[in-house]
């Protein structure tokens, strides 16, 4: 066996307490051998997901168009398997189109939110290169939420190998 594909049997044989006494050098390992798995197994489901297309996604078609949908999951049966084909809807609308069809609505005295739903979007970069009174206006309306933390090992090169531990970048 190779390292790329042990890595996931040696993390999870180990509690999280022995995990979490391991070295730094031996993290970093199963970091770059678990990008590694992740990786190879992306590229191995994008190969099979195309075997599989290239064998049904035209019989997946037909059974769409005659039933009428462009879109959605059909089930089919081959050699004593059921297969599942979804096409999922991935509906974009192009944003000034919007906008005028909005002030369309909005000049024949119609409310556009009986028909849309109206979301404002700040970009945080906008935002803090704003002067200080707009920022003020807006502050009551803005909420700071965080993502899940995620971590990542670098190692140092030997020559400048100094603690900066509590440094915030």
């Amino acid at each position: 066996m190779n390292p790329e594909s042990e890595v996931l049997t040696q993390i999870s044989a180990r509690s999280m307490e022995e995990l979490a006494a391991m070295p730094l050098s031996e993290l970093d390992q199963m970091f770059h051998l678990l990008t590694i798995v992740k990786e190879k197994a992306r590229l191995c489901e994008v190969a099979l997901q195309s075997v599989m297309h290239n064998r049904y996604g035209e019989c997946a078609q037909k059974l769409r168009q005659h039933v009428g949908k462009s879109t959605g999951t059909v089930r089919f049966e081959d050699a004593g398997f059921v297969i599942i084909s979804d096409l999922p809807k991935k509906v974009e609308y192009d944003q000034p189109k919007l906008r005028a069809a909005v002030e369309t609505l909005r000049s024949w005295g119609e409310n556009p939110e009986h028909y849309i739903g109206i979301e404002f979007k700040v970009s945080e970069a906008k935002y803090n290169a704003w002067p200080p009174a707009i920022r003020t206006l807006f502050e009551p309306a803005r909420t700071l939420k965080t993502g899940k933390p995620t971590f990542k090992l670098e190692r140092i090169p030997a020559t400048a190998s100094h603690s900066t531990f509590g440094e915030v970048a």
